[in-house]
């Protein structure tokens, strides 16, 4: 089917033989990785004087391909070959072709004799023999004549039609244009663009184009494609051999017809592209081929995309994997009813229900009735749009419509043409969330009788018509109801006509499937059903759920949510009787239900129970586990955090119920509550599912701060509260003090120095020092302490050394307990540029100078190898390095932490001990047999030799031993983790780089398992101390940190991760080895870090924000190509992940300069961010405004940047650029106060009163900001 013959090609003409070289020109480039734009090729047969019908030019990469003979190719076409003559005369301008005329060369020869290109002729006709060598001369020769030099040209061919029929070959979609082009029609169910928008269910009726259509990448809100982005996605996402995607969704969304809208109507490169590598068809009319079609193209290693229509979801997951083999080079998309919102490696595509526009403009072509008539109507459509053909054929002749639910659904259904009993079954089916009818056919005849009053077969056989209509979605055997109104409207009508005893039977005696299938149809339900209800009180009140201990049990969880959205009110009352009535210890029994939360979450939402809702939470979390993994106490902290709590329930409700449950005497509730108070401190908001409603009420808006002083309020209110159990509860301390701590650094940023100071001194107090808050709060003094000191900044600095031990070995301990960068020097502040920051290495210093002083004193020696033999420690290196060398006995201290470590009966001392191993192994070199002692003791260890390569690993590191190592690490057979414990105490550092380099390389390797980061840390253990590095060293941090897995982020450790990632960044930019590959390979680490392609987890944006600023120093425009082209195609999700590794100010930023300055793509040459922008302002200025410099300062007055004001000049009229000002103005995530940042803006807003474009929004904004400045000076 895909094989081209020379004969096929000979009828040709002009035209169509440049339309062929067009798509083969563009399907060479994508297959050898060349920009499009770089290649040109004009629809017409000549271009005057030029010479050239297509032209391609790269640099970097490989220097030719199979049929570009190399980086400067010009092509010129001929339908027919005229000889030896005609070519000769064809590298000559149009002018000097005549007799006597002097000879002139066209440009296009011209240019390639200058930058040393190649010249190709093409024809239609087929020569044989040494014809083609004779015109490739015939051409040098009209060179040679027009004073050309033709040796200067890298190559000269001619392409007939054998060589074309051969690059056709080797394109499948280009061979089944030819094919088409010959038959008139499509081949073997497979078809380009063009003839797949030939059939019917494509062409008819005319497809309404809409902007606002969306098509979702995930379950996000935010991550969702615009129908002008769908087709340029999908593309840019199949740039990479073995890529797949799929849209799937119901039947009737308009899958189809939205891809084949977005390909068609596309212009540019993405339509050559579509055209020259795109294959169509539809999977029930091609199933029996399919697989021969993919395997033949994988297994010839062509790139073609394969888009399979009407594709099951399981088929597809098996053309993926075949697309994703060794050496495929195949794309697949496919197209089908199932699938999920993430999938790992594949781009899904949801489209989403249609927008109100694109539903109105298919009414509007044939009904006439009022605006708000036709509105009521689309609403009713639901976002189908094959609903809304059925809808405008129902009122095609209706002067006005009636806007009557019930109405408007039974006119669709009568234009569906479905009769009273095909209603009456699809009453039966909106009962139920779905059915399978053919799973079990004895069930299903049952229902069908007890609730439809009709035989099953017959229901059946009705369901299957109405599919036909798309009122049916079918998938997998299941059958679902559809559009969702509609559905609505018939279940509820079918339950008016049904007796409540008739559902309370069914639900007693149906199967838990059908069950639960009925029951999860009753949130979605807008209106209230008295059937339901009187259902509900009659099971909770004198039915088989009257019981406490049923209704708390596991009988009655698949019926609560439900029952909440039928009758709420009793649902309320019945809970909270039941859990008050049930003591703590018989709660402490009960296995609580998923379920049950999920009632309870519902409860929650309203205020009006709230209360109560959240008193029953604490109980329940009063006699639970409360590890972070358990669902109640996950329910809890929710309900009580800041934002995203999934409640109308102000800070007042919230604090009303804490105050009462501190009432209850009993302290497992106190203890509930200190976790509720410890969610009211977390800026690190998650929140279960979505914001549900209970149906059939009036929609209910979640809380959230209206101020930053309400938020500030919250915070305070909260640690207030924590602070008072902390002194009344010893039980509860080290649960506070973990509360306190892990929020320290952002609630120093919210005007609570006052309440954290007092209750930091509590602790120290109490305890003598706190390791947790030194962290905490030398995490603040290092990034988020102002550049000139304050009152404020010099009040952490005091409080920082008050949680300091004042003995010698608890402050060792303190400073090997976390990891080298995370205890910093109280001092400095964290440097963004350069890689000389001593800050790294801080810790280590401190401990390895009180491991001088502890080696000297014999009391404190045995406390500190018996301290750190059996604690957990994170960098007991330097500590035990120094240790090692300055101890007179080394192998009574090595007996000494081993009798330790196995004593603790844990292995947490083990880092340290090996730390001790190697050291002393290092120490003795050359005393062979207090060496063989010293290894001897470890082998004795029950610890150690539990895992021998604790023992092994710790030893010096032959090349030998790395290869093996390697070797292991490459056959999988080794956790990539054990491997990097082989770096501490710079274990590597000695190891030639070409050794090394086997080592890392099979790290890189193992993509899944984490292992570029694995070689991250080994190589900034191995570079430690290192100023610069050579090219070789440099190329293997290049590898580790350019490889894509690292756009998932490290799974172990992520913070001491990355501050290696951030280092070894540093350290390239010192030594100069961050060319332009290196800005690539880092902005598509960018790029994929922020795509929604299999789930967003771990991304490590703080590493890629903090390496951004070097590599773009010197790879400006390679880094702004990449970034550029990903956000034209990003999901507003995708851009703001972007922002927040790309734009100037961080979320929750403190220092005011953070917000006002610039980003590091400031530092691209203005010209290429100008053109960019000019190409498509009004979807593209808004990305400059998040990283230009908003402000200048002269002296205390503040002005506009100039480049913001030149952005303003050009761009001040645009709705979005306005919007990205605004933004910066008054930022939506904040730490601190925003008086003084609104501040300087009151003077460059002053100063646009009268600019021509922007004077009215300045002025409006400008009064907007002085009226806040007034009221906050007036509530101080």
């Amino acid at each position: 089917m895909f094989t081209v013959h020379p004969d096929e090609l000979k009828n040709l003409d002009g035209l169509q033989l440049v339309e062929l070289l067009r798509m083969l020109v563009h399907a060479e480039a994508r297959k050898s990785d060349i920009p499009m734009r770089n290649v040109d090729v004009p629809l017409q047969i000549t271009v005057a004087d030029g010479g050239r019908d297509a032209t391609v030019h790269w640099q970097g990469g490989r220097a030719s391909t199979d049929y570009f003979p190399g980086r400067d190719t010009v092509f010129q076409c001929k339908a027919s070959d005229g000889g030896d003559a005609a070519w000769t005369k064809e590298v000559w301008t149009k002018a000097s072709q005549g007799k006597k005329k002097k000879r002139e060369l066209n440009p296009a020869i011209a240019a390639m004799l200058a930058a040393g290109g190649a010249y190709i002729g093409v024809t239609a006709t087929a020569l044989v023999g040494t014809k083609p060598d004779e015109r490739a001369e015939a051409i040098r020769k009209g060179s040679r004549e027009a004073g050309g030099d033709p040796t200067k040209l890298a190559s000269v061919q001619l392409y007939d039609s054998n060589k074309l029929a051969m690059w056709a070959t080797n394109h499948p979609a280009v061979a089944l244009w030819v094919k088409e082009r010959q038959a008139g029609y499509a081949l073997s169910g497979f078809a380009t663009l063009d003839q797949w928008g030939k059939r019917a269910e494509i062409s008819t009726p005319p497809y309404v184009a809409s902007e606002t259509r969306r098509f979702a990448l995930s379950a996000d809100t935010f991550d969702e494609l615009g129908f002008d982005r769908l087709a340029a996605r999908v593309v840019d996402h199949l740039s990479e051999p073995g890529a797949v995607a799929r849209l799937w969704g119901a039947s009737g969304i308009g899958k189809t017809r939205a891809l084949h809208q977005a390909l068609s109507t596309s212009t540019g490169e993405l339509r050559e592209l579509t055209a020259a590598n795109f294959i169509f068809c539809d999977y029930p009319e091609v199933s029996g081929e399919i697989w021969n079609v993919a395997n033949q193209i994988k297994n010839a290693g062509l790139a073609a995309v394969l888009v399979v229509d009407s594709c099951p979801w399981e088929e597809a997951k098996r053309l993926n994997q075949l697309a994703r083999a060794e050496d495929s080079a195949l794309r697949v998309i496919t197209l089908g009813a199932d699938g999920q919102d993430q999938v790992e490696d594949c781009l899904m595509i949801r489209p989403l229900k249609a927008d109100r526009d694109t539903i109105r403009g298919i009414l509007v072509q044939a009904i006439k009735a009022r605006a708000d008539e036709i509105d009521f109507v689309a609403a009713q459509c639901d976002g189908f749009p094959r609903i809304a053909v059925l809808a405008a054929k129902a009122f095609g002749s209706a002067a006005s419509i009636r806007k009557s639910t019930n109405e408007v659904a039974e006119q669709i259904l009568n234009a569906a043409g479905v009769g009273e009993e095909t209603v009456r079954a699809l009453e039966l089916l909106s009962l139920f969330d779905h059915l399978e009818p053919d799973a079990e056919p004895q069930g299903f005849d049952q229902l069908a009788e007890l609730l439809a009053h009709m035989k099953g077969e017959l229901a059946y056989e009705h369901l299957v018509r109405a599919a036909e209509q798309h009122l049916v979605e079918r998938s997998h055997g299941r059958m679902t109801a559809q559009p969702l109104p509609i559905a609505n409207y018939l279940a509820l009508r079918r339950f008016a006509y049904l007796r409540p005893s008739t559902i309370t039977a069914f639900l007693a005696g149906a199967e838990p499937n059908r069950r639960n299938a009925m029951l999860a149809r009753w949130g979605a339900f807008r209106e209230r059903s008295d059937t339901l209800a009187e259902v509900v009180r009659r099971v909770v009140n004198r039915g088989w759920l009257r019981e406490d201990t049923t209704l708390l049990g596991p009988d009655a969880a698949p019926y609560l949510a439900a029952f909440v959205h039928a009758e709420p009110d009793t649902m309320m009352r019945a809970l909270h009787f039941a859990l008050i009535r049930t003591s703590l210890d018989d709660l402490a029994a009960l296995d609580i239900s998923q379920e049950l939360l999920d009632a309870l979450r519902l409860l929650a939402a309203r205020s009006s129970t709230f209360r109560l809702t959240a008193g029953l939470m604490l109980r329940l979390t009063a006699v639970t586990d409360y590890s972070d993994g358990s669902p109640v106490v996950q329910l809890l902290r929710q309900l009580y955090q800041v934002a995203l709590a999934g409640t109308e329930a102000d800070d007042k409700h919230r604090r009303d119920s804490l105050l009462k449950a501190l009432e209850e005497e009993d302290p497992r509730i106190h203890r509930a509550v200190v976790e509720a108070l410890g969610a009211m401190l977390t800026t690190h908001m998650t929140r279960l599912g979505d914001f549900d409603q209970i149906a059939g009420e009036d929609y209910r808006t979640e809380w959230s701060p209206e101020t930053h002083e309400v938020a500030v309020d919250y915070f305070r209110w909260a640690l207030e509260r924590l602070r008072e159990l902390w002194r009344d509860n010893p039980d509860f301390r080290d649960r506070i003090e973990a509360i306190v701590a892990s929020d320290l650094r952002t609630l120093l940023d919210f005007d609570l120095l006052d309440v954290v100071e007092a209750f930091v001194r509590d602790v120290v107090n109490a305890r003598g020092h706190w390791g947790q808050a030194t962290k905490g709060i030398g995490d603040w003094l290092y990034f988020d302490r102002p550049a000139a000191d304050d009152d404020g900044s010099r009040a952490m600095r005091t409080l920082y050394d008050a949680t300091l031990p004042t003995d010698s070995v608890d402050l060792a301990l303190l400073y090997s307990r976390f990891w080298a960068a995370d205890l910093r020097n109280p001092d400095k502040r964290y440097a963004a540029d350069g890689i000389n920051d001593d800050d790294h290495e801080y810790s280590g210093r401190v401990a390895q100078a009180l491991a001088k002083a502890i080696a000297k004193d014999p009391d404190q020696l045995d406390r500190a190898v018996a301290a750190f033999a059996s604690q957990e420690l994170n960098a007991p290196w330097p500590f035990a390095q120094t240790l090692a060398q300055e101890v007179e006995d080394p192998l009574a201290v090595f007996t000494a932490a081993i009798k330790a470590l196995d004593t603790s009966g844990t292995r947490a001392g083990v880092q340290f001990v090996r730390a001790l191993l190697g050291s002393f192994d290092r120490r003795l070199t050359g005393d062979a047999g207090r060496q063989k002692a010293l290894v001897a003791l470890a082998e004795g260890s029950a610890t150690l030799s539990e895992r021998p390569m604790d023992i092994y690993s710790a030893l010096d590191m032959t090349d030998a031993r790395v290869a093996d190592i390697a070797a292991q690490v490459r056959a999988g057979t080794v956790d990539v983790g054990s491997v990097v414990p082989l770096s501490y105490g710079r274990g590597l550092a000695a190891v030639p780089v070409p050794v090394l380099g086997e080592l890392i390389a099979a790290l890189v390797g193992r993509t899944k398992d984490g292992g570029a980061w694995a070689a991250i840390e080994i190589l900034n253990m191995v570079t430690y101390g290192m100023k610069t590095v050579g090219p070789d060293l440099a190329a293997l941090c290049a590898l580790a940190l350019l490889s894509p897995a690292i756009a998932e982020g490290s799974t172990i450790n992520p913070s001491h991760a990355e501050h290696g990632f951030d280092r070894l960044i540093k350290l390239l930019g010192a030594s100069g080895a961050i060319d332009g590959v290196f800005g690539t390979g880092f902005a598509q680490l960018i790029e994929r870090a922020c795509r929604s392609v299999g789930g967003y987890h771990n991304r490590p944006t703080e590493a890629l924000r903090a390496g951004l600023p070097i590599v773009v120093d010197q790879a400006p425009l390679e880094v702004w190509a990449v970034l550029t082209g990903f956000y034209d195609v990003a999901t507003r999700a995708e851009r703001e992940r972007l922002n927040m590794i790309t734009a100037s100010t961080k979320m929750f930023a403190f220092n005011n300069s953070d917000r006002t300055g610039a980003g590091a793509l400031f530092n691209v040459p203005e010209p290429a961010i100008l053109d960019w922008v000019a190409d498509d302002p009004a979807n593209r200025v808004a990305y400059p405004m998040s990283f230009y410099p908003m402000l200048g300062q002269n002296g205390e007055s503040w002005h506009w940047h100039p480049a913001t004001e030149k952005l303003a000049d050009l761009y001040g009229t645009l709705k979005p650029f306005r919007a990205a000002l605004r933004a910066r103005i008054l930022p939506s995530s904040y730490s601190g106060s925003l008086e003084d940042h609104l501040r300087r803006f009151l003077e460059p807003l002053a100063a646009w009163a009268t600019h021509p474009i922007l004077g009215s929004w300045a002025t409006n904004l400008l009064g907007d900001l002085e009226g806040w400045l007034v009221e906050e000076t007036r509530r101080r």
